[in-house]
C-alpha cells in the first residue's frame, strides 16, 4: 500500500463461506445435497417465476432441487420413487430455508421465559 493512498486494510473473520453439504442413503444410492449459492438462487427464482411476476414456492423448490441434489435427479431414466424425492426435497427446503443460529451467541443468552411467581404463593392474591 502507498504512502498516500486512502485504503485501510480490515480485520475480519472468515470471509469464504463454506457451503453446507447434506449426505443421504435412500434405497442403496447416495445423494449429495448442496447449498445454493445466492447466484444459483437467483436463477432458481427467474426460471420459476410465472408470467404474472409470482414465483410458486413448490415450484421453486422444484429447480432448487435440481440445482442442488447429486446425482442428478434429472437424468434419471425413471422417476424417483415420490417418498424418496419427498425426503430429498425436505432436506433442500430445510437446507436452504432456516434461519442460521447465532454462532457467537454464548448458551446462557438465550431467550429465557421471565419467571413468574405461583399464584399460590404470590402475596395479596
Amino acid at each position: 500500500m502507498s504512502a498516500g493512498s486512502n485504503v485501510k486494510t480490515v480485520k475480519g473473520g472468515n470471509v469464504d463461506n463454506e457451503f453446507a453439504e447434506r449426505h443421504i442413503t435412500l434405497r442403496g444410492i447416495e445423494y449429495t445435497m448442496k447449498e445454493l449459492d445466492v447466484p444459483e438462487y437467483e436463477e432458481c427464482l427467474k426460471a420459476a417465476e410465472q408470467s404474472d411476476g409470482s414465483v410458486p414456492f413448490a415450484g421453486l423448490l422444484k429447480i432448487m432441487c435440481l440445482r442442488s441434489i447429486t446425482p442428478s435427479i434429472a437424468a434419471r431414466r425413471r422417476p424417483l420413487p415420490y417418498p424418496v424425492y419427498r425426503t430429498l426435497e425436505n432436506i433442500v427446503n430445510v437446507m436452504h430455508f432456516l434461519d442460521l443460529p447465532d454462532e457467537a451467541k454464548k448458551p446462557d443468552e438465550d431467550d429465557k421465559e421471565p419467571e413468574t411467581e405461583d399464584e399460590e404463593a404470590a402475596p395479596n392474591a
